[in-house]
């Protein structure tokens, strides 16, 4: 049995390594660029499996309700993986790898952004989201990527992209959740500093 008070220790540190690793340029350039589709009225689609499924739906809520000064209109905010019925209908009649492309084809316009996380970054294990980055930026989307590992190939296609690196599943994800919550916390302050 290892030494509980030494795991403890042992992970928080190194939490606290990866949070002074982030890039903060990516991390502002983020927030803008949610912040200019918020301007021009575009709607923002947020996407991810399993656990990160979790953290593009925390992504949708906040953007829907926490940042939004009161009386102002919300964030046109959806995470694709809210419709199981739908998800699933797509999952089931085409190719699964299309499933995120099939859940945007029609809705995404120029000027909106597509929000993916992923542990791995879309390679192997998530080809669907390695595909709607693809889908995004050729539309004439913005995308930003939280990703982990090597960063795989969302870090190398996205407009903007955090990497958490390490080769940590619960790290990866439990940064991706300080990110969110900090990308919030900026939207937040942006919009209330702004006139009605």
């Amino acid at each position: 049995m290892p030494n509980t008070a030494t795991t403890i220790s042992s992970f928080l540190q190194q939490t606290c390594d990866l949070l002074g690793k982030l890039d903060e340029q990516a991390i502002t350039r983020a927030c803008d660029l949610l912040l200019t589709c918020y301007e021009r009225q575009g709607r923002v689609f947020t996407l991810g499996n399993g656990g990160s499924a979790s953290t593009a739906q925390h992504f949708a809520c906040d953007l829907s309700k926490f940042v939004i000064p009161p009386g102002r209109r919300p964030f046109d905010a959806r995470c694709l993986t809210d419709n199981v019925s739908l998800y699933t209908a797509w999952a089931n009649d085409a190719d699964r790898a299309d499933v995120f492309v099939n859940l945007m084809r029609g809705l995404l316009q120029p000027g909106d952004v597509a929000l993916a996380c992923s542990v791995h970054g879309g390679t192997g294990f998530s080809a669907d989201l390695g595909r709607a980055i693809r889908f995004a930026n050729e539309a004439g989307a913005s995308t930003i990527s939280l990703v982990g590992f090597d960063g795989g190939v969302m870090h190398q296609e996205s407009t903007v992209s955090i990497l958490v690196p390490v080769a940590s599943t619960p790290q990866v994800e439990a940064v991706h959740l300080v990110v969110e919550h900090l990308i919030m916390a900026q939207l937040k302050q942006a919009l209330g500093s702004q006139p009605p």
